[in-house]
């Protein structure tokens, strides 16, 4: 009663020895951001797991030890069931379902099949089961040997399938559910649109007390007590999503998306969480991340609507562990936050400005015009901070502003610039007197310079790139990096000032952020991936960090990155933070003949050496987003061949040789293939 088990995206799992009030990890991921969906206690008490990939897992000592196999061909496993007779079952993808009669060591198929996935399954009796999900309403009376569809279920499909009595029972969909009177033989839609919506998973008291949980548009917790006719609301997450309801003696626990462990032991009157998150408004991604030059980060999240307040976190041992402080800046969509030193900064969002002059303790407010809106900071000295302002007037245009007192007040900069005419203004110093301000005027990109720390500055005549700048990131005075998300895209750098830029990858970007010895990253927030640099900006790596979805089965985006001193702290999704570190590893050869991922990943180019058009044949182990990129011989990014969703399986991606032979130095490249948790690289000859 006291003990129990919960899996999370990612691969975690948790316990608990205190009746839910207290969680701990104790088995986390490996590094791959394999889902986990549903764990279960079997009837000789072994702990079996299933999830992404066809995996599934089993402990019999606990959670202290876990054995693991993947199942050729089942897909996502998203729910566990047992089975009356002592089996078990698992369901999932591709009309899957596994039965196992030996406590979880051997599996057997006896799904359906079909080209849909099940979200739930139900057995009511050692022969008679009902599966349901999208694209899936069925049922076996012979233990899985047939299958029956019973109905045709809505372009949404089914979310969950329960019997209340021998008779009576119910399939439920988005704004309805399917209901029985005879045991399963025949089903009636009844529509439902009004009280409860999106319903995924109920809890049933008694014949007519129900309790379910929401998904898709909200995480609430509803009671009924007149069989489904009627609910009521007895709580609210304000996140996403609930994926499961049990009960363990009096007390009911429901999760959520974004990682919480929520119990109740009065029906929801009083809500507890045994694994507490801190955002006020926890769907929202956290969108910003900064620090101090001692190291102390701050960060914040933004809810996707109305006027509250984001939440403000700091964290003082490097991003691992976060807290709201007493104060906190107090304004919605922040755009920047930044600081000179260890004492004085500035966050920004719109026109309003804070500042604070105690390290991030207590902030006092600032403001620009009110039409004009923030876009980021830069502080290259005590007595100069500056920022870069758009306005929404009609026309466009914006303007560089300074402060000489530590961000109270704040002056347009003349000094050559034009005057209400800097359009996407961005500004950034290399060191204490050479700085740099981006802007687009009637559709071109332009470029200002200052030798003096900003009391004067004068146009650059530049070249190549005909985009606007999001971002800039110089290293001296020379060299520097323009972020390009919109017209031919990319990271660009130059080696003279700004006067010729050179794109350096192809890969759209709208931030950077600078670390130690050269390390830089780029980001487009919403990308799976981000983009590192060692070398200055001139060759790049992508790396796919692994965030859960807000849903199963999805994909993490990145939204925000901060250097630190060994690697980045990442923000995601629903309120999500994560550490990525640099950890020195053996390199492990591969066996020859067996290709890496077990078969997945690039499969073939041909022809290699290719003349005019080639094939890039790809397996994918499960649907991911998809980035096929092509790099020279140094590692420079020349190409990006396709960037879109694939569903799991073979895909052939067209090559043209032709165009890649125009952006190389050479004869030769490499095809690198990004999915949301791998990569894999292959090596392709062009020849005239």
């Amino acid at each position: 009663m006291n003990t129990g088990w919960a899996v999370t995206g990612c691969g975690n799992i948790l316990k608990t020895t205190d009746s839910g009030e207290n969680w701990a990890i104790i088995r986390h991921n490996d590094g791959e951001c394999i889902d986990l969906y549903d764990i279960l206690i079997s009837s000789q008490g072994t702990l079996i797991v299933s999830g992404d990939q066809g995996t599934i897992m089993r402990s019999v000592d606990n959670g202290i030890n876990w054995s693991e196999q993947t199942i050729p061909d089942a897909g996502r496993l998203y729910d566990l069931a047992t089975i009356p007779d002592g089996g078990i079952s698992a369901a999932g993808q591709n009309g899957t379902v596994l039965v196992s009669i030996d406590d979880g060591i051997s599996w057997t198929n006896r799904g359906p099949g079909g080209t849909g996935y099940a979200r739930h399954h139900f057995w009511k009796s050692a022969s008679e089961a009902y599966v349901v999900g999208f694209n899936m309403f069925h049922r076996t009376i012979d233990g899985g040997n047939t299958w029956n569809q019973l109905e045709e279920p809505s372009a949404f499909g089914l979310s969950e399938v329960y019997f209340v009595n021998e008779n009576t029972g119910y399939a439920v969909e988005d704004f309805g559910f399917w209901k029985t009177i005879d045991g399963g033989e025949n089903w009636v839609l009844i529509q439902q649109f009004s009280g409860i919506d999106y319903r995924f998973r109920t809890l049933v008291l008694d014949e007519l007390h129900w309790m379910s949980v929401t998904s898709g548009e909200g995480s609430e917790l509803w009671e009924t007590f007149d069989a489904g006719q009627n609910w009521s609301i007895v709580y609210d997450r304000n996140s996403n999503a609930s994926h499961c309801i049990i009960q363990n003696g009096a007390r009911i626990f429901f999760g959520t998306e974004i990682g919480d462990v929520l119990y109740t032991d009065d029906l929801g009157i009083s809500v507890a969480n045994g694994v507490d998150n801190l955002a006020v408004f926890p769907l929202a991604p956290v969108t910003v991340i900064d620090k101090r030059p001692d190291g102390i980060l701050f960060a914040n999240n933004q809810p996707n609507s109305g006027t509250n307040n984001e939440t403000f976190y700091r964290s003082d041992d490097n991003g691992y562990t976060w807290y709201v402080p007493a104060e906190t800046p107090g304004i919605r969509w922040v755009t920047d936050i930044g600081f000179f030193d260890d004492q004085y900064g500035a966050a920004g969002s719109y026109q309003d400005i804070r500042y604070t002059h105690d390290g991030g303790n207590t902030w006092g407010n600032a403001s620009l015009p009110p039409d004009y809106r923030l876009i980021n900071f830069s502080f290259p000295a005590g007595d100069r901070f500056f920022l870069g302002a758009y306005t929404i007037v009609s026309g466009g245009g914006g303007n560089l502003y300074k402060s000489s007192d530590h961000g109270v007040t704040w002056q347009v900069v003349e000094g050559g610039l034009p005057v209400n005419e800097l359009y996407l203004a961005c500004v950034n110093f290399a060191d204490e007197i050479h700085g740099f301000v981006s802007c687009y005027i009637d559709g071109i990109p332009g470029l200002y310079k200052t030798q003096d720390g900003g009391f004067s500055w004068s146009p650059v005549a530049m070249s190549g790139i005909s985009g606007f700048i999001t971002d800039m990131c110089w290293l001296d005075e020379n060299i520097g990096l323009a972020a390009v998300p919109g017209s031919d895209a990319g990271v660009f750098r130059t080696d003279d000032g700004g006067v010729h830029w050179t794109k350096v990858s192809e890969t759209a970007v709208r931030m950077f952020s600078r670390g130690v010895n050269n390390r830089i990253a780029a980001l487009d927030p919403g990308d799976y991936f981000f983009l590192e640099s060692t070398d200055g900006g001139i060759n790049w790596t992508a790396w796919s960090p692994p965030f859960a979805a807000g849903n199963p089965g999805g994909t993490g985006s990145v939204k925000s990155i901060q250097s630190i001193e060994n690697g980045y702290v990442l923000g995601g999704n629903s309120n999500r933070l994560m550490v990525a570190t640099d950890y020195t590893t053996t390199n492990i050869e591969e066996t020859e003949g067996i290709h890496k991922n077990g078969g997945y990943g690039i499969l073939s180019v041909t022809p290699n050496p290719i003349s005019s058009y080639g094939t890039l044949k790809i397996n994918l182990e499960k649907s991911s987003q998809v980035m096929i990129s092509a790099t020279d011989v140094t590692g420079r990014v020349v190409s990006t061949l396709v960037k879109q969703d694939f569903p799991a399986g073979i895909h052939e991606i067209h090559v043209d040789a032709g165009e890649l032979r125009k952006k190389l130095n050479s004869g030769a490249c490499f095809l690198t293939l990004f999915t949301s948790d791998s990569f894999d690289t292959e090596k392709v000859i062009l020849v005239k």
